[in-house]
């Protein structure tokens, strides 16, 4: 009678433990086209269903996507050509996207803090839906535009000390990785696809990052 009374317990343990660990951790909900992860026990070509924690490299090829969730209720769309990877996961939720572009949706309430990193600037955020991707390289720096659909989003250059935020409808470009410009309305955000549910029908984004460069005034560049 004990030791079927300790084999429940260390059954409800277990559970517990791993309820508490899947709390803590993403997992990959959709995809198109090749996707792989690269984690601490090597790269696999992703799978729907499989589990994403901090230390995860997801890259997805030409022509295709990933869709992730995460345990503090953000959804992260993936467009072709993009190499994000999770920092943490938490009350201190952090990505670092370093080639393509993403969405971001929050899902309902936030849990704990959010933000993105590129290579020049940090993306946070208090629940809301944005896009982030790289565009030209200038210099030795590339480009990083970033647009609002809702919500705020702070954007900051920690190298510079340059901050702004960007409010709903509006977007802003990271030129070279140096200078933020005032936010404002571009035309080609309109053409961005900001669904993330498979079910809700097509997710793909095949908006032209060039596109976004005919919408620049000269004064951005001063």
């Amino acid at each position: 009678m004990r030791s079927s009374s300790l084999r429940v317990c260390a059954s409800l343990l277990f559970l517990l433990l791993s309820a508490s660990v899947f709390a803590l951790s993403g997992q990959l909900t959709y995809t198109e086209g090749d996707v792989s992860i690269r984690s601490s026990t090597g790269a696999h070509p992703a799978a729907i269903g499989d589990a994403l924690g901090a230390g995860d490299v997801i890259t997805t090829s030409a022509q295709s996507l990933a869709v992730i969730d995460l345990a503090n209720g953000t959804t992260l769309k993936l467009r072709e050509k993009t190499t994000l990877a999770i920092d943490s996961i938490g009350d201190q939720t952090s990505v670092n996207l370093t080639a393509g572009g993403v969405f971001t949706t929050i899902v309902g309430k936030l849990t704990g803090r959010f933000s993105v990193r590129t290579q020049s600037a940090l993306a946070g955020v208090r629940g809301t839906e944005f896009f982030i991707a790289y565009g030209r390289t200038i210099d030795a720096q590339p480009d990083v535009w970033l647009c609002v659909n809702s919500g705020i989003v702070d954007v900051s250059i920690p190298d510079t000390g340059q901050d702004v935020q960007v409010k709903a409808g509006l977007g802003i470009n990271i030129v070279g990785g140096t200078k933020i410009t005032t936010p404002r309305r571009y035309p080609w955000t309109r053409h961005l696809n900001w669904n993330v549910n498979p079910g809700g029908g097509n997710v793909q984004d095949s908006t032209s990052l060039e596109a976004a460069y005919s919408d620049l005034l000269d004064q951005d560049y001063d």
